[in-house]
């Protein structure tokens, strides 16, 4: 893991340029293959980017997306985290967890009573980071019948119609046509794949690795859930 100092710098939807985009999608290409223009879409979609800049260089090492959106909940809302990338050797620093609190903080500021919930479509690693630093989340079930499963499966299915998303009902996976490259897999270790977090994922989508689907699921930001966030954090820094 690099020592060097990382800062990060949040831009916002105003200041996207073309330039900007290709050059986020050329670093998280190296890690995850994706089609440029299904890329530029979803991040078209974002209110916000966090890019994680070396303070040495000011070479971008990584960089996750951030939105908000409505929810057929009285007083709530959801944020919506995409394309969460960070260069191996700069993993297992919190960057994405800061991020995250960081967003939040922003947005429960600004608007004090309302209550967030957090989604999140992702591979078995952007899934294996954040479940691991939760106290409680849940698997996006499109077949949930309740108000608040109702919901969350509205919003969800919203947030798939942004992003160009499929959402396979036999499943709740979300098609999104990104495969996990050989060289990928080998930068973690067989123990990690092991994981319970890891283990979980591969459960509900067996053919994570070639099948082009991904995982959702979801959080609220209770005292258990920001309490160990901010624990991983102080540990990780």
């Amino acid at each position: 893991m690099q020592k060097v100092a990382v800062r990060t710098r949040s831009i916002p939807r105003r200041s996207f340029t073309p330039e900007l985009l290709r050059s986020l999608h050329a670093l998280a290409d190296r890690m995850i293959s994706e089609d440029v223009e299904h890329f530029r879409i979803h991040a078209e979609t974002s209110e916000v980017v966090h890019v994680y800049e070396r303070a040495d260089t000011g070479a971008a090492v990584g960089f996750q997306f951030w939105r908000t959106a409505a929810m057929d909940l009285r007083d709530c809302r959801v944020l919506i985290g995409g394309k969460l990338r960070i260069e191996p050797e700069f993993r297992r620093r919190a960057l994405h967890l800061r991020s995250l609190g960081r967003f939040y903080l922003e947005n429960q500021l600004r608007h004090p009573g309302t209550r967030f919930y957090c989604l999140v479509v992702a591979s078995l690693f952007g899934f294996v980071s954040i479940t691991s630093a939760l106290a409680d989340y849940k698997l996006f079930d499109a077949r949930a019948t309740d108000a608040e499963g109702r919901a969350i499966r509205g919003a969800f299915e919203r947030v798939a119609a942004q992003s160009h998303y499929r959402l396979d009902e036999a499943t709740s996976l979300f098609a999104v046509g990104i495969r996990v490259t050989d060289e990928t897999f080998r930068q973690y270790s067989p123990g990690y794949y092991e994981r319970p977090e890891a283990r979980a994922y591969m459960r509900v989508n067996p053919g994570w690795r070639d099948n082009g689907m991904n995982v959702g699921f979801w959080f609220r930001f209770t005292p258990a859930n920001l309490a160990k966030l901010t624990r991983t954090i102080l540990r990780k820094r």
